[in-house]
């Protein structure tokens, strides 16, 4: 039976739902190739050798429209952000924005008014609110820990020198860093000390590890206490028992819009409280909505609500292309997107249901 958006799949086991998750992220790559409209820009003439040369080029602008009958979110409100690079952002329990970039820290209320702007010396990876008075501050070989107010409380540095930490998420149980140099999940206590970590090679199924090609991994813990990690070079989202063992995953590449597409998504997400995700794509910009089984249930905002970034892909500036879109949800239930290339903050609200 063809499940459709919105629709549970029929349940399976945990050994037989890894294993068809893992077939199909491993498999679905090239099929997802042919979603590709080949076109020839030139004329040229076979070699000897032939290959895919200057006269070709992929044209992917067919998957550059989504379907409006599939949006599930307005745009509220939009602005820049007013902090150089601005690449992360995390939200606190009373609504108060945080966003980083190579000067520091912009913090701005819930309807982009400015509040303070906290300067750092080293560009920032990644944040996270800690209970209610701290702010874990990543950066390239550390966690710098910060008052709400911006002052220095401690450094947690034991670490190697190459760590990148691209996410950070604090739960109950432990706080957890995704340290893409490395291609690990790192497992800290409250003071900041090493007492695991995830490869994403063990669990009901043996796992594939963690491929990170771009600096792009994600961790965040659901409310059913299970870590959720991206594996974007598998095109998949992993969920983790505390002991670091993979217990399900799902994803599958593919340029429709069900999928993940390119080298490497999805490059970010988040986890509303039933469980169900919104996730971000970078190259093809795309925010999307799954349910808490993984199946596609809808779009926040697809490449046609992103025209600086479409602008960079389609001129070609691949390597500039690759800049990632954050997205959380806010205690409101507004999911505020964090697009890299235009250094833009949507705050998407959900659509009244008589208007989907």
């Amino acid at each position: 039976m063809k499940n459709e958006p919105g629709e549970l799949k029929p349940s399976l086991d945990r050994r037989a739902f890894v294993r068809s998750a893992a077939w199909g992220s491993g498999v679905v790559g090239l099929g997802a190739l042919a979603g590709y409209a080949l076109k020839r820009t030139g004329s040229g003439t076979q070699t000897e050798k032939p290959k895919l040369g200057a006269e070709f080029s992929y044209d992917v602008s067919r998957f550059q429209t989504s379907d409006p009958a599939l949006k599930r979110y307005d745009e509220l409100l939009r602005y820049r952000v007013g902090i150089e690079s601005a690449r992360c952002i995390a939200v606190a329990e009373d609504g108060v924005l945080y966003v980083g970039g190579d000067e520091g820290i912009q913090v701005v209320d819930g309807e982009g008014c400015e509040l303070a702007v906290i300067r750092l010396a080293r560009p920032v990876q990644s944040l996270a609110v800690m209970g209610s008075d701290r702010l874990l501050v990543g950066q390239k070989g550390r966690i710098l820990v910060l008052g709400l107010d911006g002052r220095e409380l401690e450094s947690w540095d034991d670490f190697p020198e190459d760590m990148l930490p691209t996410s950070i998420d604090v739960s109950e149980l432990a706080v957890h860093v995704a340290d893409a140099a490395n291609r690990v999940v790192r497992k800290l206590n409250e003071a900041g000390e090493g007492i695991g970590v995830i490869d994403g090679r063990s669990g009901v199924v043996e796992g594939v590890g963690f491929k990170v090609p771009s600096p792009y991994f994600c961790v965040k813990t659901g409310a059913d206490g299970l870590l959720r990690v991206t594996n974007p070079g598998a095109h998949r989202v992993e969920a983790y028992l505390p002991d670091g063992r993979l217990e399900l995953a799902w994803g599958r590449a593919s340029f429709a819009i069900e999928g993940f597409c390119g080298c490497c998504n999805p490059v970010d997400f988040d986890i509303f409280p039933d469980g169900s995700y919104v996730t971000c794509e970078k190259g093809l910009p795309r925010v999307k909505l799954y349910d808490a089984h993984g199946v596609f249930t809808g779009v926040v905002a697809g490449p046609e609500d992103f025209p600086e970034y479409l602008a960079v892909v389609n001129a070609g500036a691949h390597k500039a292309a690759g800049a990632g879109i954050q997205a959380v949800i806010d205690p409101a239930g507004r999911i505020l997107i964090l697009d890299a290339i235009a250094q833009k903050l949507r705050v998407m609200v959900r659509k009244e249901s008589g208007n989907e």
